[in-house]
């Protein structure tokens, strides 16, 4: 029994929709703004965190103002913090840091990104910059949604 044979002519465009599609899928995944907590360093009473950006989303970020809290090992909020991107074009990528105020770094379990206030980018709102968010962490605190 022979098996049917099809034209390069009618493969052609199967093809190309197959193209497309996948195109469209790694842009769309794409299109995310990560944030990473890139180090802790215990200093003088307070632990410096450090938070890496990336803009990939498909504009400029004008701002970007996000409420993390600081949880303890067992969960327990201990403080809370703003943090803001400040101008991030498309690709770029930023590191800020911040010190938390009579703070162990030891201590800290969990920094929570607990809402978006403000998202300065066009036809974003708070809520799709909040869904945007990739976190993830390079040390053994974790960050999270």
């Amino acid at each position: 029994m022979t098996q049917p044979k099809l034209s390069l002519r009618l493969m052609l465009p199967i093809l190309a929709f197959f193209a497309v599609c996948h195109s469209a899928t790694a842009q769309e995944s794409k299109k995310e703004l990560t944030l990473e907590l890139n180090n802790a360093v215990q200093v003088e009473g307070a632990c410096r965190v450090s938070f890496l950006f990336h803009n990939t989303l498909a504009g400029t970020i004008s701002d970007i103002s996000m409420e993390v809290a600081i949880l303890d090992k067992e969960q327990m909020t201990k403080d809370f913090l703003l943090i803001s991107t400040g101008r991030l074009t498309q690709g770029k990528r930023r590191i800020l840091q911040y010190d938390l105020a009579e703070t162990s770094c030891s201590d800290i379990g969990t920094i929570l990104i607990n809402d978006v206030s403000d998202c300065q980018m066009t036809d974003m709102t708070a809520a799709q910059c909040l869904d945007a968010i990739r976190p993830s962490s390079r040390i053994s605190i974790e960050l999270g949604l």
